[in-house]
């Protein structure tokens, strides 16, 4: 017998050499009880012919490999050949092989007609060669890895078809369900795991992606009316691991692989069940939106610490937070760790990702996460992070939303008290730290040290009536933080100093120097550290800059501890003062605002000399920023974020914004200003050219009114896409009376170099009426597509000339009355316009 098997297998496999279909099933028909004999044998030869080597060279034998293949699982006892099926897959040599015999496993599996047992056992083969696929980036070929991939999960998949037909059958005749179709479900949630969560980041067509696990998603919701059954797995998992372990225990060896699919399997099977609206329709609503949060969360900490799942894990945490109503989450959620823990995984994505937009999103996303919080569980979060996070900018930003909790408690009504009193001066004793004292790095701690004395500075200046027990605090906030922080940034300018001198002395001995290897050695010579580590080799030019940038931030430090100094020197004056002292101090203050020098002197002879040097410095740093700013708002407007990138191209930290507290506002009125006094240059040199040259021709004043317009009008185009929103922010309530005196400096000059030197009612009409063609002009030139503005500049002319009418309308009036009544009607009509361009109307 052993014989005639062994001269069997041989002719077998001489027949699939000469790709002799016909003759290699004639010889497994002859004796169909040898061939049940030696059926494993059998079967390893034909197996060994389905390999991508041999359909590449020999497709005939590959093909005649299939087919006889095929007979036997159509013909053969089909448990006993499955059985055989079995003891190969975990062997494939590569994903043709796999293919191949599932392709023919599929005929064999379905003659049985009780499969339960023998598909438990598939699934779990299935399962060992899955997880054993290689990554692409574990490769030397990615793109054959990932191609293996997704033709693995195609033939699985399709294997699995008729499988789920015959489940959903089962189940509309058994209430209780059928076990095949619980397989299936666990198979297909297992199939969204490694290695197929992990890789769309290496197929470079995303739709086979998407295809693919739309595939499965289908399938896994026809098996089940309730798809959100098993979205307490992972939770239970994490909250009582030994009844998991005891649950693991209790499951019969071959059915173990149900209980092993990954977490991360879960998370991207949920992700897309819940995200993906056509998939969303299917779940039963009934389920809570906290309770989904809850499970969730579990999902985000997975997928957010995954480099492969980070992009997924933020679309499904927002997507969920955003069911989620605002301040509706109280503390009590917070005794499930999850919660906290969250954070660790979306700050490493803030601080560290590689992808600017996954960083930009994550930080969205932290900020949503903790909107849905009240203030009671908002206040023990941020406590937790500042007790958790060490890098210097998170620390800023979660300041941030501390000082605005602080304004919403302040503006809500009844007055909150989370964020005031001794709850407020247990976190300010976190922000207002300094670990070394006044020997911590300043330069590494600059981003929140900034933050801080910005919202120090807040809190002195918002809160006169010490509502928020910020005057009990002074003290401690002098001791332990602001003297410290003084010297501090003392020693950390003398040090850069240093290291800046000798950068330059460096650079003037190596003027003449011209051995390559001695100007790279030099180059390393002199050091550069912060936060105690040394940073890499870099040229001389650019060591000076990062020093030069260092001492700027150090200055921008100093300026803002200088007023918040101030802040607290003048309570103490306040406390000190008589009532005639308090109306002398209020008088100053509100000088201070105008921006009066003269004013301010004489309210206030005490100053020194040193504080009007830095309110000066102060002055020319925020003008060095606003100018640097404008370059940056045809891209982000007139906003916070464009004043954040010109004070970084200038070498200031991006959170020196603080220094404007009136925001936007502050680089309209900035950019006004600078066009206003541009304009006034340029007439007055016009006007000294006539002067000292009596032969010059000499312009009408209308002609002189429309060029000063034009050209006034000419300084705006250049920002005309975001100029309605300069005028939204300066229609403003508080920004009204600075636009209107803007406005009227500005017809007022044209008016004075246009020869205007009248001093009765003809001043006033003449510069609104002037005022109102300006406005009108500049809204018209806004709608203007015309080349070079031309129908523009012809609208100007023709507001000029209807002025000119008017004015010969009743300059000839025979009747004082009618011309008193129409100079009364001109003049309301332009008060009128003026006020609806304002917005006052």
């Amino acid at each position: 017998m052993a014989n005639m098997m062994t001269h069997v297998v041989n002719q077998i496999t001489n027949f699939l050499d000469e790709c002799n279909t016909e003759k290699a099933i004639e010889l497994l028909k002859a004796d169909s009880s040898v061939t049940e004999e030696g059926l494993g044998r059998i079967m390893s030869v034909v197996v060994l012919n389905l390999t991508s080597s041999v359909l590449q060279h020999k497709k005939a034998a590959f093909e005649c490999s299939s087919n006889v293949l095929m007979f036997i699982a159509e013909n053969c006892d089909p448990k006993i050949t499955i059985l055989e099926f079995l003891k190969h897959v975990p062997h494939t040599s590569d994903h043709v092989n796999f293919c191949a015999i599932l392709n023919t496993m599929r005929s064999c599996i379905m003659r049985i007609e009780n499969k339960g047992k023998v598909i438990d056992w598939c699934l779990e083969r299935f399962q060992m060669y899955i997880l054993n696929l290689s990554l692409p980036d574990k490769v030397d070929d990615p793109e054959a890895a990932s191609d293996g991939i997704i033709h693995t999960y195609k033939a699985v998949i399709v294997f699995l078809e008729p499988l789920v037909e015959e489940a959903i059958d089962i189940n509309s005749k058994q209430e209780e369900g059928s076990v095949l179709g619980d397989y299936l479900l666990s198979f297909f949630i297992f199939l969204c795991g490694k290695p197929f969560c992990c890789l769309n980041k290496y197929i470079g067509e995303e739709p086979v992606y998407e295809e693919l696990m739309d595939n499965i998603v289908t399938q896994a919701l026809r098996l089940t009316g309730d798809i959100l059954y098993s979205l307490d797995t992972v939770s239970q998992r994490k909250r009582r691991p030994t009844y998991f372990k005891a649950q693991c225990r209790a499951v019969p060896h071959d059915q173990i692989w149900t209980l092993n699919i990954s977490n991360m399997a879960y998370a991207n099977f949920y992700f897309y069940v819940i995200t993906k609206e056509n998939y969303w329709v299917n779940v039963p609503q009934v389920y809570n939106s906290y309770y989904i949060l809850e499970m969730c969360a579990y999902f985000f900490e997975k997928l957010l610490s995954k480099d492969c799942s980070i992009s997924n894990g933020l679309i499904f945490m927002e997507h969920v937070i955003k069911r989620i109503s605002p301040h509706s989450v109280d503390s009590k959620v917070l005794e499930l760790d999850i919660y906290t823990e969250l954070f660790q995984p979306i700050t490493k994505v803030m601080i560290y990702s590689n992808n600017d937009e996954q960083r930009k999103k994550a930080v969205r996303v932290f900020q949503e996460y903790i909107e849905i919080f009240n203030m009671e569980a908002r206040y023990t979060i941020i406590f937790h992070l500042y007790e958790i996070v060490e890098h210097s900018g998170l620390l800023s930003f979660i300041t941030g939303i501390f000082k605005s909790s602080i304004i919403q408690c302040l503006d809500s009504t009844p007055r909150n008290p989370q964020f005031l009193g001794r709850n407020m001066e247990l976190l300010l004793k976190k922000v207002c730290n300094l670990p070394h004292g006044s020997s911590s790095d300043m330069v590494e701690m600059s981003d929140e040290i900034i933050t801080a004395l910005n919202l120090l500075r807040f809190l002195f200046i918002r809160d006169k009536n010490n509502e928020t027990g910020i005057w009990n605090m002074v003290d401690m906030l002098k001791n332990d933080y602001l003297n410290p922080l003084r010297k501090g940034i003392d020693l950390c300018k003398a040090h850069w100093r240093v290291k800046t001198k000798d950068l330059e002395q460096q650079k003037k001995d190596l003027v003449k120097e011209e051995d390559y290897s001695k100007l790279m050695k030099a180059n390393m010579e002199v050091t550069l550290t912060v936060g105690s580590e040394q940073l890499p080799a870099m040229p001389l030019s650019q060591k000076t800059c990062i020093c030069y940038q260092v001492l700027n931030g150090l200055d921008v430090m100093e300026s803002i501890l200088i007023r918040v100094n101030e802040c607290i020197n003048m309570n103490e004056k306040f406390t000190q003062k008589s009532d005639e002292c308090f109306r002398c101090l209020w008088t100053s203050r509100a000088l201070l605002v105008d921006q009066s020098e003269n004013d301010n002197r004489n309210a206030e002879p005490q100053q020194s000399g040193h504080e009007e040097n830095d309110e000066e410095y102060e002055k020319n740093i925020k003008t060095k920023i606003l100018s640097a700013s404008l370059k940056f708002v045809p891209d982000m407007g007139w906003s916070k974020q464009a004043i954040s990138a010109g004070a970084e191209s200038v070498g200031y930290p991006g959170v020196i914004h603080g220094l404007f507290p009136n925001g936007s506002a502050a680089l309209v009125l900035y950019f006004y200003s600078m066009c206003n006094r541009e304009l006034n240059q340029i007439l007055e040199k016009e006007a000294m050219v006539i002067e000292t040259d009596s032969s010059s021709p000499r312009k009408t004043p209308e002609q002189q009114v429309r060029d000063a317009v034009e050209t006034r009008l000419r300084m705006v185009i250049p920002y005309k896409k975001s100029w309605p929103q300069a005028m939204a922010i300066m229609t403003l309530p508080p920004n009204v009376p600075t636009a209107l005196a803007n406005l009227l400096t500005l017809v007022d000059d044209i008016c004075y170099y246009a020869g205007d030197r009248s001093v009765d009612i003809n001043w006033y009409i003449r510069r609104m009426i002037l005022a109102t063609i300006y406005k009108s002009t500049e809204l018209y030139m806004l709608q203007d597509r015309s080349e070079d503005h031309k129908e523009t500049w012809l609208f100007l002319e023709r507001r000029i000339q209807d002025t000119l009418q008017v004015q010969m309308m009743l300059s000839s009036s025979n009747k004082p009355d009618e011309a008193l009544n129409r100079v009364t009607e001109t003049a309301t009509a332009v008060f009128i316009t003026a006020r609806n361009i304002l917005g006052l109307n």
